[in-house]
Order: C-alpha cells, then structure tokens, then sequence
C-alpha cells in the first residue's frame, strides 16, 4: 500500500518550479487516453510523462517537478485504499484530477488542503485541459508561498499560526510568553514576508500551507 512518503519530500521543491518546468503526470493503463492527453499537453506547450500503472508512478524519476496529477481511478492495480492514500499524500500541494467511471457529474472537493477533481468519463479534452492549466497554476502558487513561508524566522511562524487561527493579539503574547508589542512587531514582519495584503488574505495562506488552521471560509 502507498504510504505518501515518495511525494511528501518532493513538493518541498515546488517553488523552483516554473510554468514551462511543470510536468502533468498521465497515470492510465488505457493506450487512447494517455495518447489523447500527451498529445493535447505538448500543444500546450506542456511536458509530460506517462504512466501505465501505480508502480510506474511511485517510482517515477520525474516525480520533483510534478505539477498536476491525471489519474485514472479504473486501473486494475489500484484499490480504493491505494487511491485514498495517493490522494491525501498528493493533493495537498499538488492538484490531482481523477478520471471516474462513466457517467456521473464533475466534482471537486472544496477543502481547505486536498486538490482533487473527479472529472466522469467520457470528458471534454478541452475542458480537461483547462483543468491541468488551472492546477499548475495552483502549484505554482503554493510553492511560492512554501518559498515565502520559509524565511519567516521559528517565532514568526508560531505568531502566524495562532493569528490565523484567530487569536487576538495579547492571546498570542500570553501563549508565547512575550510582550503583546512584540507579537505586534512578529506580526508586522509575518505580513510583509508574506506578502499579505489583509488578515483574511493570511488566513488563506495559513490554510493552504497546512500548518494548523482548522477552519477556513
């Protein structure tokens, strides 16, 4: 069973990827769905790689410059556990679009830290390209702010955590056992490192870096 670990330490280089670096990873053991779907990536302009199975994937040598995952939830080697876990390890920095079975509707989970569309098949390739577009765009965005999230000193980023989850300042100064000016000043610099613009703006950060926050609007 897939544990998560492979990709885990590989989204830590997210930010030195670029949009022209990305690659979408094509997870099908269906000859005409990986055929049709490398061909409309490259028109992209897009890189791609192409997998006929879990195993392929799991040791896949391209895997530090995954920007988006296509996944086929059908192939033979795949338990629903295996998929759970593949998931969970993948969508929380890097957008996985799974292609169900036949009929039903789109869907995508609307979580604070899990990246994933269930896109029925047949699909639209269009509209399925348009999806990969969006979520390299969607890894490009966390990787900056892993970028930016790193240069924030070990108090900064405790001050940033119990902001965004809602504690007011002298709240942060009593759990921290400094001076509520203090907390003030970190907050001060959590902010501009950041690149926040406003407090919710923050909050959202916080929640897509997965570093405590327990609700997000």
């Amino acid at each position: 069973m897939y544990t998560g670990n492979h990709l885990h330490a590989t989204t830590r280089k997210a930010q030195k990827l670029s949009p022209e670096d990305a690659i979408v990873i094509i997870l099908s053991d269906d000859d005409t769905i990986r055929s049709a779907l490398d061909a409309n990536i490259h028109l992209q302009g897009r890189r791609s790689h192409l997998c006929k199975s879990r195993t392929d994937f799991l040791i896949s040598p391209e895997a530090d410059l995954v920007g988006c995952v296509v996944l086929d939830a059908r192939l033979p080697d795949l338990t629903a556990s295996d998929l759970t876990h593949l998931i969970c390890a993948h969508a929380i920095r890097c957008p996985v679009i799974v292609l169900t079975g036949h009929g039903g509707q789109a869907m995508t989970v609307n979580a604070t830290k899990f990246h994933v569309s269930f896109i029925p098949q047949p699909f639209d390739l269009n509209a399925l390209a348009e999806k990969i577009h969006a979520a390299i765009r969607t890894t490009m965005e966390i990787g900056r702010l892993e970028g930016n999230y790193r240069t924030l000193t070990p108090r900064e980023r405790e001050v940033m955590k119990f902001v965004a989850e809602g504690l007011l300042n002298k709240q942060v100064a009593f759990k921290l056992n400094i001076s509520e000016i203090t907390v003030k000043a970190h907050r001060g610099q959590v902010m501009r490192k950041m690149n926040a613009r406003t407090l919710p703006h923050l909050v959202n950060m916080a929640a897509k870096l997965d570093i405590g926050v327990a609700f997000l609007h």
